[in-house]
């Protein structure tokens, strides 16, 4: 993990979040959402987490499987999910969480075409993303 992102996520307000670290640190998000289902199924697999990072950094299944890797050091690394959420929300730029929320719900769609799984594309997208539903209405009807 860059010493950058480890440096930003230990005092968020004292230390910018690099751009080259804000795929790493939304991926470990993503994971964080597949870690988390406390005995529940998980609410996505880390399959889908390497998917959507395939199709949001135009990466093949393997490049997507190596940055997971990385991802999934920043999450071991990363305070609890709601707090990492919040710094991510305050750090990172609308548009890039818009744009992996679109993709989240593109892949979500094509796995699964279920309600269900358009639904819970939706509420990771404004739970932990904080991206507003009614700006993914274009995945909302793929």
């Amino acid at each position: 993990m860059a010493r950058g992102l480890k440096f930003w996520m230990a005092a968020p307000e004292a230390t910018p979040l690099e751009p080259c670290d804000v795929p790493l640190a939304l991926g470990a998000l993503l994971l964080r959402a597949a870690a988390e289902a406390h005995g529940a199924p998980p609410l996505i697999g880390v399959a889908l987490v390497d998917a959507v990072l395939a199709r949001r950094h135009e990466l093949t299944q393997r490049e997507a499987a190596e940055m997971r890797l990385t991802c999934q050091a920043v999450a071991a690394a990363a305070p609890d999910t709601a707090c990492f959420a919040a710094m991510l929300a305050r750090a990172v730029g609308y548009r890039d969480r818009l744009a992996l929320a679109h993709c989240l719900c593109d892949v979500m769609a094509g796995s699964d075409p279920a309600p269900s799984s358009r639904q819970t594309a939706l509420w990771l997208a404004e739970h932990l993303l904080f991206v507003a539903p009614c700006d993914l209405s274009a995945s909302r009807t793929g």
